[in-house]
């Protein structure tokens, strides 16, 4: 369980794994956001958000390609995260959201 809450410690670790339960692989482009201050969300992406879901199994990043697709332990953490997601509308509305 901690490796779980490790993983969705973040919004932002949260938001790529959402994304790769909808679709995988996925080009990193797509985790970044489109607004100023890029730079500095891709680069606590690259060293910290995708080492550390890596590292614990629940993706794949293929750094030559750029791409991140679900890891061998994602099967782990998609239960919560379909859980997370089909009961949104009953968390309170000050809960964090994905």
């Amino acid at each position: 369980m901690d490796r779980v809450f490790e993983a969705l410690f973040t919004r932002r670790r949260r938001m790529i794994l959402f994304m790769l339960k909808q679709d995988s692989p996925r080009p990193i482009v797509d985790f970044l956001p489109r607004s100023v201050g890029a730079q500095s969300t891709e680069t606590e992406l690259r060293h910290d958000d995708l080492p550390r879901l890596a590292s614990l199994a629940y993706i794949n990043w293929n750094r030559a390609a750029d791409e991140v697709s679900r890891g061998q332990r994602f099967d782990e953490i998609e239960p919560i995260l379909e859980l997370l997601a089909n009961h949104a509308d009953e968390l309170p509305d000050n809960w964090p959201q994905q």
